[in-house]
């Protein structure tokens, strides 16, 4: 088949799976969500937040993509995409639309502050409920 699996042999998915890539996504993520509200409105910073975050992390699957596919073109990639949805693992699908979607971007940035902001909150209880559970029973 000339699937995208076909096509990119799963490098694609090495690639959005690999340290390197989430360690960047996540400090990306983690150094603009403050900026992000919950709301319909959508700041004029957004726009200028969301051009970052397609250059950088486009890049970094760009150049790696590139070392392990010689031929590889990311336009073509996403044209794949948005054409066969179906083919790709939906975590994958996730990360990708979020480059090609403001939308599917900013819910991201959303979900990762509420994330980040509620294991901040709950952090100490989850410890003590966690040494309390994994003490041995006398």
């Amino acid at each position: 088949s000339s699937g995208i699996n076909a096509e990119y042999g799963g490098h694609l998915q090495d690639v959005v799976i690999e340290d390197g890539f989430q360690d960047l996504q996540d400090k990306f993520l983690n150094e603009h969500c403050d900026e992000f509200e919950d709301e319909e409105e959508n700041k004029l910073i957004y726009t200028d937040i969301y051009n970052q975050y397609i250059s950088t992390l486009e890049g970094y699957i760009a150049d790696r993509m590139m070392e392990l596919c010689p031929n590889f073109k990311m336009s073509a990639l996403l044209e794949l995409i948005q054409s066969r949805p179906e083919e790709v693992d939906l975590d994958l699908f996730e990360t990708l639309t979020s480059l090609a979607d403001f939308s599917m971007f900013k819910e991201t940035m959303i979900n990762y502050k509420s994330q980040r902001d509620c294991q901040f909150y709950n952090f100490p209880s989850l410890l003590v409920t966690s040494l309390a559970g994994g003490l041995p029973k006398h």
